[in-house]
Formats: structure tokens, C-alpha cells, sequence
């Protein structure tokens, strides 16, 4: 398939994007003005580099869709693609145009950016969310804001300003750790390796959290909401 050399994705998103096979399950959710709605449909095909294509949700199981699935109101889509690829791929986008005859088919603009979700051990994501970390010290429960840089569904790499009230963890020691505004969840590991600097400290830690859970939170975080 031809790709026109003037769209704005790298080549590893238009091999992201042209891996979607027609027929393929997809995630779709659409901003309501109450809160995003989030359904599944079929991928029909992509006009590169016009638009793509997808099926409009059944309403006999989703419910009417007519009033959100209109021009220029936001989507996004996730997707995972098998085989040799391991990951989640996630893009915003926005409608364009939906028809219904001779069958209803849902017109969205291709994204300029993909973000993506390695679902493989020995690939990751780096994203950069910002979380809490928490353990328990010899008197009282120790806290301390830092950032996720390298993530995967089995573990993650994290990094924190040092302070003096939060001495380096070692090897072994049980973390909680809180992301962004999900302060009522926490994903619970272990610390495998630590390092400092001057001013920052590094943790590698392993998931002992179940990986339904890790993938649930996680996949908030692909596209920012």
C-alpha cells in the first residue's frame, strides 16, 4: 500500500497503522459531554493518507451513538496487534463523516501520533507517568512523588528526586505505587536494583500485583484522558 511521503507519522507508526488487519476488533471510545464512551467495533480499512475506516458500533448493543459520532468530535482508538508485534497501539483522532447506506461506516482523519503499550516482556513503553511511591520504613509509611520512565506489564524503571526522609530502598523491599490521579488503586512490586545520583535515585521494579489489574490502570495512561 502507498503511503503519501508528506504524512507526519515515522515509518514505524505507518507499520503500526498498516498492521491493522480489515476485520480486526478495535476499542472505541468517544468524548460525550458527561463522560467518554467506550465500545468496540470492526476496522473496515484505511485511504492513506485521508482517513480510516471502521464500522459503526451496533446499536443494539451499544446503544444510540448518533449524537456523539458526528464531524470533528474526538475519538480514540486502541488496538492490539499479535503475533510478532506484542503491543497496544493507541491514537486520538477525530470523525470526519459517518454514512449508513449501503451499510454504516464510521470515517475518522488519520492521527498525526501513535502512542504504543508493549505487551512483551523484552519490549517496553516509555511514557512518563507520574505516580507515588510508598513502602513501609521501620516507624512509619514513607512517600514520595516520582516519574515512571520504562514500563512494561511485568515490571517497571522509575526515578525520584532524593530527600533525606526517603533513604534508597534496598533489593527486595515491598513498593505500592500510585498513578496520578488513581490514588484509590496502587500496583504493588518489589525492588530488584536501585542506584543514585547526587540528586535522584533509580528503582527497577517487578509486578507481584495480578496483571489484569497492571494492564487496567496502565492502559489509562497510553493516551493521556
Amino acid at each position: 500500500m502507498a503511503v503519501a511521503k508528506n504524512m507526519s507519522l515515522n515509518s514505524a507508526d505507518i507499520h503500526s497503522l498498516q498492521s491493522l488487519m480489515p476485520g480486526s476488533v478495535v476499542d472505541l471510545q468517544i468524548s460525550t459531554p458527561t463522560a467518554p464512551k467506550r465500545v468496540k467495533t470492526g476496522y473496515i480499512g484505511g485511504d492513506f493518507p485521508h482517513c480510516l475506516l471502521f464500522q459503526v458500533p451496533a446499536e443494539s448493543r451499544w446503544g444510540y451513538l448518533g449524537d456523539v459520532l458526528v464531524p470533528d468530535n474526538e475519538v480514540v482508538i486502541r488496538y492490539v496487534l499479535e503475533g510478532g508485534e506484542g503491543k497496544v497501539i493507541a491514537f486520538r483522532s477525530k470523525v470526519i463523516k459517518v454514512i449508513k447506506h449501503p451499510v454504516a461506516i464510521l470515517f475518522v482523519q488519520l492521527p498525526t501520533m501513535l502512542q504504543t503499550l508493549a505487551l512483551r516482556k523484552h519490549k517496553r513503553w516509555t511514557p512518563g507517568i507520574q505516580a507515588q511511591i510508598n513502602t513501609v520504613g521501620e516507624k512509619d509509611t514513607l512517600s514520595s512523588g516520582c516519574m515512571i520512565v520504562d514500563v512494561s506489564l511485568q515490571g517497571c524503571r522509575c526515578v525520584l528526586e532524593s530527600r533525606d526522609d526517603f533513604p534508597l530502598l534496598d533489593n527486595g523491599k515491598t513498593i505500592h505505587l500510585s498513578l496520578a490521579s488513581e490514588t484509590d488503586q496502587n500496583i504493588k512490586g518489589i525492588i530488584k536494583n536501585s542506584r543514585s545520583t547526587e540528586d535522584k535515585a533509580f528503582y527497577g521494579v517487578q509486578f507481584t500485583a495480578n496483571e489484569e489489574v497492571v494492564k487496567k490502570l496502565l492502559d489509562r495512561f497510553i493516551i493521556d484522558l
